[in-house]
């Protein structure tokens, strides 16, 4: 009996130890300069993660990745983005977010990015967030640098059930290989901010969001962003 008291009392007082420690890291990182918050909140995290509660340390990690993605430090957050899937391998933000820096990467000559748009459409539909997808595909493509990415994103909004926008896809793709309408403009600055946007968005953004983008919104985006490598 005694030897289970002191178990319990050795719990209670390691989780005691946790949310102070956790407090004082969330004093350090109201007080860090922007962009500078992101080492406060790893610590956060990995000690969620030794003590047990991966689930909280999701919440660290996701507002790493954040801070990581604003301040432009886009290999940092993917790095984080593969760590979240390690502990938690059904993840679809982080996939989400792999995708987009895959079709960043591509741009910039890089492998590319059909694997990662491949195993976030796998994990969305596994979650059940295939109209979630759906919306960001559909920016994927606004933004895609090449018909070959616009082609391939089409297939897969075929795979999710959007016939409507895989088929203007494929009819645009058409179009510009027969020389019927020019290609859009390459826009480096315009991809990483559509990159920025769509990354950041949470759940009730993007569930707010039509399909496509007005006119007006595809026209207006952030000026080009530092990429770090």
């Amino acid at each position: 009996m005694a030897q289970l008291f002191r178990g319990r009392t050795d719990s209670n007082n390691a989780k005691s130890q946790l949310e102070r420690e956790l407090q004082l890291l969330e004093a350090q990182v109201k007080r860090a300069s922007p962009g500078y918050e992101t080492q406060f909140l790893n610590r956060a995290g990995n000690l969620c993660v030794d003590a047990g509660e991966p689930a909280r340390a999701l919440g660290y990690f996701g507002r790493a990745i954040d801070v990581y993605l604003e301040s432009g430090r886009f290999s940092a957050a993917e790095v984080l983005c593969k760590k979240v899937l390690q502990i938690a391998p059904d993840a679809v933000r982080a996939r989400c977010t792999l995708a987009w820096l895959s079709i960043g990467k591509g741009y910039r000559g890089g492998q590319g990015p059909g694997r990662e748009i491949a195993e976030y459409v796998r994990g969305a539909k596994q979650a059940g967030k295939e109209p979630f997808a759906v919306k960001q595909l559909v920016m994927m493509a606004e933004a895609a640098p090449s018909a070959d990415l616009r082609e391939l994103l089409a297939e897969h909004l075929l795979e999710l059930g959007e016939d409507a926008e895989a088929d203007r896809l494929f009819g645009m793709v058409f179009a510009e290989r027969n020389g019927i309408r020019p290609p859009p403009p390459e826009d480096e600055g315009k991809l990483w901010a559509n990159l920025l946007r769509a990354a950041l968005m949470g759940p009730q953004e993007l569930k707010e969001k039509p399909v496509r983008a007005t006119d007006e919104e595809s026209d207006h985006y952030l000026p080009a962003l530092r990429k770090d490598d």
